[in-house]
């Protein structure tokens, strides 16, 4: 049985690999936050992702939420960015980026294990970058992305430090995808009852 002091004590020193805790993420960050200086790594991955103007855009397990300012500027006035983390702190991190930069199209949401509150069919694309090697059942996250992806949407899911063969056999496992395209940086997926047309 959970208690307080239980779910304290989770939340201090993470649960899993998932649920990392409050140390990690805090050097997770600044590491990326170096990467993202010195070798502007952020914006080389950002630049990658097929996201348009005026799209509904959801990063998923945004992190340290270093992609949300990219994703905000890319879908304009016109379009939404979802940030969505299991994690507090990353949930704190997009809040105060949207402060800090005035981002009104933007919107911070906590997942809930592999549920969030987002609605049913609501994005042209969701990406998870730097996250799925740590994702302990992948396919209920598969699943949740699948479930908020526009029918004629986009999944963008980048490999993290797993091999690319990994990658392809847990998205095939899923039984909810099929794979549009792939690259050396990501895989891009569709509903597979789309039988990967192109995208809209």
């Amino acid at each position: 049985m959970e208690t307080t002091h239980t779910t304290h004590l989770n939340r201090v020193t993470g649960h899993g690999r998932e649920n990392i805790p409050n140390l990690f993420f805090k050097l997770m960050s600044f590491a990326m936050k170096l990467r993202d200086v010195f070798a502007r790594q952020s914006e080389r991955n950002f630049s990658r992702l097929p996201i348009k103007e005026g799209q509904i855009v959801v990063d998923y397990g945004c992190g340290p939420a270093r992609y949300i300012k990219n994703a905000s500027d890319k879908v304009g006035p016109g379009g939404k960015v979802f940030a969505v983390d299991i994690h507090p702190m990353a949930i704190s991190n997009v809040n105060r980026k949207i402060e800090k930069h005035r981002l009104s199209n933007v919107e911070a949401i906590q997942a809930n294990a592999y549920s969030c509150a987002l609605p049913n069919r609501i994005a042209d694309v969701v990406y998870a970058l730097d996250m799925f090697h740590m994702i302990e059942q992948p396919t209920e996250l598969i699943r949740e992305l699948a479930r908020i992806v526009l029918f004629n949407g986009i999944i963008v899911i980048e490999d993290g430090h797993q091999p690319r063969e990994l990658t392809l056999k847990k998205i095939k496992e899923s039984g909810l995808l099929c794979i549009y395209s792939e690259n050396k940086h990501h895989v891009v997926c569709q509903l597979k009852e789309t039988k990967c047309l192109p995208p809209a």
